[in-house]
């Protein structure tokens, strides 16, 4: 019995065949196998969690603009952190030369959160240089265009996914 924990797999007996060209005859068979990974493996491993963070860090949006420790504190443990499961996530699949769906969210999720902390220096800027109103203003705006942009790209993204997932590509 063999388990892999990320696959289910078939196994397809092509042939069988014996060896007439050493000085004993070996018996052989031909077998084709295929490899279907598994998603749920990767959305509570991967999708889940990572997800969680990019919330996270929209949250962060809603801590006051000058409370700097909380703010910078949520943002770069929620960047490091996505960055320690990236590596993880590249770790435990097999290395390929293109780029993955897997690749794609990692990555998208980390500019979320990268454009969380992007906003706070923004906006603290703004703050102290006199502008708080403008500040203010894009503080809210981008509490509403962050989640929306994150929204876009899951309608866009998981569609894309399990369309080549249901036919085995």
């Amino acid at each position: 019995n063999i388990s892999l924990a990320q696959f289910s797999f078939t196994v397809l007996l092509m042939d069988s065949y014996s060896t007439d060209y050493y000085d004993v005859q070996y018996p052989g068979l031909i077998m084709k196998l295929h490899l279907t990974r598994q998603i749920g493996y990767h959305i509570v491993q991967t999708y889940t969690p990572s997800t969680v963070f990019v919330v996270l860090a929209w949250l962060s949006l809603f801590i006051p603009a000058e409370s700097v420790p909380g703010r910078v504190g949520m943002g770069m443990t929620t960047l490091l952190t996505l960055t320690a499961m990236f590596s993880s996530v590249r770790q435990s699949v097999p290395r390929v030369s293109y780029i993955s769906f897997l690749d794609i969210w990692m990555l998208f999720c980390m500019i979320f959160v990268f454009s969380c902390i992007l906003e706070f220096i923004i906006v603290t800027v703004l703050i102290r240089a006199g502008r708080k109103g403008e500040g203010d203003r894009f503080e809210f705006i981008c509490k509403i265009i962050l989640p929306l942009i994150f929204l876009l790209f899951n309608i866009s993204y998981w569609p894309t996914l399990l369309t080549g997932y249901l036919d085995g590509k």
